[in-house]
């Protein structure tokens, strides 16, 4: 019999990948709200929901006539409650659904990592703008606030003065489902994102690069995360020391047998912070794409032997090539298109893995001012043998965007 899955939501470009599942001789159920035409054309059962609603996900599995899944598992998507629980329905194996939970709402995975010794910025909890106010004095400015229960930095500030405590905090918890905000000390240093597998014990690392920050800050309050960077610019020995942070966190949310992905900050003094740690495939084409053209490691088949609830195949994660990959993003802040052309145009070059726009663009779109993580309006993804020539690579690229504006280049 044929193994059936369900994909239980795609993370921002990750419909690329389901072509990798069909090729696995799996039946693929796809669990979405974006059904692109790749989506379309690698699912055998298609199923538009949610993929954040518990409740959506389980009805239209029932309205589609799905009485037998085998693994669930998400491409990127930080649902791991839902994928949990869902899993569980079918018998699927998984993690419970408390410890997706613990992983997913900042406020009770610090309280956690906390209680494990890792080392953390200063943070507190706050319900309503008053309970801000004070978290913020205790905290001290700059900080950083943040909803518990949002994903993709949405939602996520830096607030350097007392006078914009209140409004900032108040589009925090605007934001929050919950009604509940994170508040952290700003903390500076390089970050980096690292993707792995915990199974048994044994911690399998599928790829770590640094974050491209270089205009972090430059549409304050909010942050611009511009990309991913491999190789790191690190010593091996610090990147052995945040894998072993990583470790013990993980090992503390207890993610095992898991896919985590984590958001590390390695401070100015060498202290390494573990911003976020979820169980999930890292997404935006990281893991799947960006990693694998640097270092030739596919950590699909793995993924979907976890959630199969058979033994991973550590082989798989051994990198064969040392290359290198980036990916960079254009943001999305403000103007109205005047035209608009096909990114491919100026993909055909040595070095281009992919361009692409990063939201639907057409003469006459009017595109708000940047918000948050998900506002951007190209991306380039670009290979080479080494660093400098990816990194030139991805500039040409991204100078050379078929798009116009009426008003002034974001």
């Amino acid at each position: 019999m044929i193994d059936r899955v369900l994909v239980c939501g795609l993370g921002t470009g990750m419909d690329h990948s389901l072509a990798g599942l069909r090729a696995m001789r799996l039946e693929v159920v796809v669990a979405t709200d974006r059904p692109t035409a790749r989506v379309r054309a690698a699912a055998d059962t298609l199923l538009v929901c949610d993929p954040n609603d518990t409740v959506a996900v389980l009805s239209e599995l029932a309205a589609a006539g799905i009485d037998r899944l085998d693994g669930v598992f998400s491409l990127g998507a930080d649902n791991p409650p839902v994928v949990s629980a869902v899993a569980r329905r079918f018998g699927c194996p998984g993690l419970p659904l408390e410890t997706a939970l613990d992983c997913t709402l900042k406020d009770r995975r610090l309280a956690i990592l906390r209680r494990a010794g890792l080392e953390l910025p200063r943070h507190a909890v706050a319900e309503d703008v008053a309970e801000a106010v004070r978290a913020v004095a205790a905290t001290g400015l700059p900080a950083v606030i943040k909803p518990c229960d949002q994903t993709g930095s949405l939602g996520v500030m830096k607030v350097e003065s007392a006078e914009r405590v209140r409004e900032i905090a108040a589009e925090a918890l605007r934001l929050s489902p919950a009604g509940r905000i994170v508040v952290e000390e700003f903390l500076e240093g390089t970050e980096h994102t690292l993707a792995a597998f915990l199974a048994g014990g044994e911690f399998h690392l599928i790829g770590f690069a640094d974050r491209e920050y270089g205009r972090k800050e430059e549409f304050a309050p909010y942050f611009f995360e511009g990309g991913d960077t491999l190789p790191s610019r690190l010593a091996p020995e610090q990147i052995e020391e945040i894998a072993d942070t990583v470790r013990r966190g993980a090992q503390a949310l207890r993610l095992d047998p898991a896919v985590i992905n984590t958001d590390i900050l390695r401070t100015r003094d060498g202290r390494v912070v573990l911003l976020e740690i979820t169980c999930r495939l890292t997404g935006a084409r990281i893991a799947t794409e960006v990693m694998r053209l640097a270092t030739g490691v596919d950590p699909l088949p793995n993924v979907v032997r976890l959630a199969l609830g058979r033994p991973l195949e550590p082989a798989e994660l051994v990198p064969t090539r040392a290359g290198a990959a980036v990916q960079r993003f254009v943001p999305a802040d403000g103007g109205v298109v005047e035209w608009v052309g096909n990114p491919q145009d100026v993909a055909r070059r040595a070095g281009v893995h992919d361009v692409f726009w990063g939201t639907e663009l057409a003469p006459g779109t009017v595109l708000p001012p940047y918000t948050g993580g998900s506002d951007v309006l190209a991306g380039v993804i670009a290979y080479a043998p080494d660093l400098a020539e990816a990194e030139a690579v991805a500039r040409r690229v991204l100078a050379a965007l078929p798009i116009r504006f009426k008003d002034p280049t974001p």
